[in-house]
């Protein structure tokens, strides 16, 4: 166990059953979440984050996805389980009362047929069966308050497509936090909103977070926002972690290709107006035809003879930073590069 750390994700892989076989898309994940901190999960859709997600709340789609090795350790204050050993009923009640998920569309998330108050309710009877239909219902009404959802009373009878999508997402949270579990994590949760509403629930997480010490997962492809909200960032690609550092570090001292190219490719006050971005060339590689050495040697400026011959080890910079990369202490960047990564962080 890592000292202070309420979850810990170790050499975690995780393989699908697709018509062309079975494919592996984790490949040896590994990171902790320390207790009241923000974890980020960056990375390209299909790095592999969502599968990151489902894999620690045992809802992968059986049995076409399934967990083949590795430890997703829950450390409680007296002892430790390993997630990916519990039978399928201690899970069920592992779910919702210490770790729980918003996920990335409320719309689909939330029953249409039944009413926001009786999604909330159902949370508390099933998690919380000896509490009689009166109590449920007042810690449903408080719930909705605390998210920040007005004239909670109607709304408690309103249905999931009555209300806009800042409210459902508020609802998703109020349903994710009724149990108050120590890690909550985040899909995506503000991917489908505009930006006004987007900084509106990232301080409500915020503020619940400091109020009940719980630790969050977040995922996204926002690097501002991991910027906004997170401690660490671990930075993904095809199904493997690259780079982890602390959020700082990272900013200031981005040493993967990948990381750089994503830094290099937001927008900043340094570029030339009407200007091309600088991007990423090429594309993730195919789940079932990956190169032999690096994930990232078929997109990489920097690739060498060794880079398509063997694939590197999470080398350790420092205690808090680690790097994916063979030549990770050899990489140069661009002027260009150099500047947005200096406006940007």
């Amino acid at each position: 166990m890592i000292m202070d750390s309420v979850l810990t994700v170790t050499d975690l892989c995780t393989d699908f059953l697709t018509d062309d076989g079975i494919v592996r898309v984790l490949d040896g994940v590994t990171f902790h979440v320390p207790k009241g901190k923000t974890v980020g999960l960056v990375g390209e859709s299909g790095c592999g984050k969502s599968v990151t997600a489902m894999s620690i709340m045992g809802l992968l789609p059986k049995p076409f996805g399934q967990v083949v090795s590795g430890v997703i350790a829950y450390h409680e204050s007296t002892q430790t389980h390993d997630l990916t050993q519990l039978p399928a009923e201690k899970m069920y009640h592992m779910r919702g009362n210490h770790i729980s998920m918003i996920f990335q569309d409320p719309m689909t998330a939330l029953n249409p047929v039944h009413t926001i108050g009786k999604q909330l309710m159902e949370v508390y009877h099933l998690h919380q069966p000896k509490l009689k239909k009166k109590q449920r219902y007042q810690l449903a009404l408080e719930m909705l308050g605390k998210v920040g959802i007005p004239s909670a009373k109607e709304r408690m009878l309103s249905f999931p497509h009555q209300l806009s999508g800042g409210m459902r997402q508020r609802v998703m949270i109020a349903i994710a936090l009724a149990c108050e579990p120590d890690v909550l994590i985040c899909d995506e949760p503000t991917t489908a909103l505009d930006v006004t509403v987007q900084a509106q629930i990232l301080d409500l997480m915020k503020s619940l977070q400091q109020e009940k010490g719980m630790s969050i997962v977040f995922i996204t492809h926002d690097l501002g926002v991991v910027a906004e909200m997170c401690d660490q960032v671990v930075v993904m690609y095809a199904g493997k972690v690259v780079e982890q550092a602390d959020v700082f570090e990272l900013f200031d001292h981005p040493s993967h290709p990948y990381t750089q190219g994503l830094l290099a490719s937001m927008p900043s006050s340094y570029s030339i107006a009407k200007s091309l971005l600088p991007t990423i060339e090429g594309k993730v590689p195919s789940l079932s035809d990956m190169p032999i050495g690096c994930r990232f040697v078929t997109r990489c400026l920097y690739q060498q003879k060794k880079c398509h011959q063997k694939s590197p080890r999470l080398f350790a910079k420092n205690t808090d930073h680690l790097i994916s990369c063979h030549y990770w202490d050899n990489l140069q960047l661009s002027t260009s590069q150099q500047r947005n990564m200096k406006e940007n962080k």
